[in-house]
C-alpha cells in the first residue's frame, strides 16, 4: 500500500511509503509523530545559537543494517523537483514518545548537517578558488569528524547532553521498535544520493561567519 501525504510542517514532514497492513492505526500514529518531532525541533531551535534547524523527513520504515537498528541519518531529501540535504528519521525514532531520546538523536543529526553547511559555505566563500561543490567521500572522515562543536551551536542543555553513535539513550528508541515489524517493513536504507544542494538560511550563514571571526555583513 503506497501512501503520499502533504506536509504538516514546512520543516518536518512524512514521506510516502508502503505499509504492510491497513493505514490505520500506524498512519494516524505517524501523523501525530510528525507534530511531536516538529515540536521537539522547535524546542531545540528555541535554545540554540541559530533560529533555523535542518529539515526533517520521517520515513515509514524500520531501518536496519547488519542487524543493527538505524535511528537517523543526514542525506539528500527530495521534494518535487528539489534535492537538498536534511535529516531522515525512520518510524521507530519518530514514534518514540521519550522526547529526551528523540531530542538527543535530532541534535546529533543536526550537528552533522551544520558541519556540512559550514564546509559548504566556507568553501564557496574561500576567495577566487572557492567552490560551492563539496565532496567528503574521499577524505577518510570518521563519524565524530563530521560534527561541529555542539556548544557553538546549541543551547547549554542540548550541548551538555550531546550524544554519539550507539549512546545508551538510543536504547529507548530500539525498544520502541519491538513489535513494529507487523506495521512497517524492515529495510536497509539505500545509500543517500551524492548530489544535492544544501539550503543554508541567512541566520546560519551569519553564525558560520561569526565562528570564523568575520564581522556581520
Amino acid at each position: 500500500m503506497e501512501t503520499v501525504l502533504p506536509p504538516r510542517d514546512e520543516g518536518v514532514w512524512l514521506a510516502g511509503g508502503r505499509l504492510p497492513i491497513s493505514e490505520s492505526p500506524p498512519l494516524e500514529k505517524l501523523l501525530r509523530a510528525v507534530e511531536r518531532v516538529a515540536a521537539i525541533r522547535a524546542g531545540i531551535a528555541d535554545g540554540a545559537k541559530v533560529a533555523t534547524m535542518p529539515p526533517v523527513e520521517i520515513v515509514p520504515y524500520i531501518w536496519t543494517r547488519d542487524r543493527a537498528l538505524i535511528c537517523g541519518r543526514v542525506t539528500t531529501l527530495h521534494r518535487g523537483n528539489r534535492a537538498f540535504f536534511g535529516v531522515q528519521l525512520p518510524a521507530p525514532t519518530a514514534l518514540c514518545t521519550d522526547r529526551a531520546a528523540v531530542r538527543a538523536l535530532l541534535v546529533h543529526e543536526f550537528a552533522h548537517w551544520f558541519y556540512i553547511a559550514t564546509r559548504a559555505l566556507n568553501g564557496s566563500e574561500a576567495g577566487p578558488q572557492g567552490s560551492g561543490t563539496l565532496d567528503l567521500r574521499n577524505e577518510g572522515l570518521t563519524e565524530s569528524d563530521t560534527q561541529i562543536n555542539a556548544h557553538d551551536w546549541f543551547g547549554e542543555e542540548d550541548a551538555r547532553g550531546f550524544i554519539q553513535h550507539g549512546d545508551a539513550i538510543t536504547s529507548v528508541i530500539s525498544k520502541q521498535a519491538i513489535g513494529l515489524e507487523a506495521y512497517f517493513y524492515v529495510v536497509s536504507p539505500r545509500l543517500g544520493d551524492a548530489l544535492g544542494a544544501i539550503e543554508i538560511s541567512e541566520d546560519v550563514k551569519a553564525h558560520i561567519r561569526r565562528l570564523r571571526g568575520e564581522p556581520a555583513r
